[in-house]
């Protein structure tokens, strides 16, 4: 059975990766965990902008996550705390994912390299497809 991970973090995740992994495991039959990580060093920094962005994902999270169930999806739940590509790649070699779902940043000009760097330092470290969601607009 594949695997799917879904990598969320408060700061700048989209739900369309969500929706893209749930549909794309009712059609291949697989598995699906929401990693939702948070860094520390910023929650200490900005506690309070933190708290609220980690709210704001965790509402959203668990939608999704009624929603995938309510489809017959199997659907985990996880919170890590650390570095968001460390912990990413972690919960992949622990868990044998074979597919990893990240959203890319709405505002694609201001991080479009930050986020480019991101995706070749996780492929570099683990043996799985990675698929790049971009969010709709409508």
């Amino acid at each position: 059975m594949e695997r799917i991970l879904v990598g969320m973090d408060p700061k700048r995740t989209s739900r369309w990766a969500g929706v893209y992994a749930l549909n794309l495991a009712k059609r291949i039959q697989a598995k699906v965990s929401f990693l939702l990580v948070i860094d520390p060093a910023a929650k200490r920094s900005k506690p309070a902008i933190s708290n609220e962005a980690e709210t704001a994902v965790k509402e959203s999270l668990e939608s999704l996550i009624e929603e995938g169930l309510s489809e017959g999806i199997l659907v985990d739940y996880y919170i890590a705390y650390g570095r968001y590509e460390d912990e990413l790649v972690n919960f992949i070699k622990e868990n044998q994912i074979s597919i990893l779902v990240v959203g890319s940043p709405a505002d694609q000009k201001a991080s479009a390299g930050n986020f480019k760097s991101f995706l070749e330092k996780i492929r570099h470290r683990v043996d799985c497809r990675i698929e790049v969601v971009h969010e709709k607009t409508t």
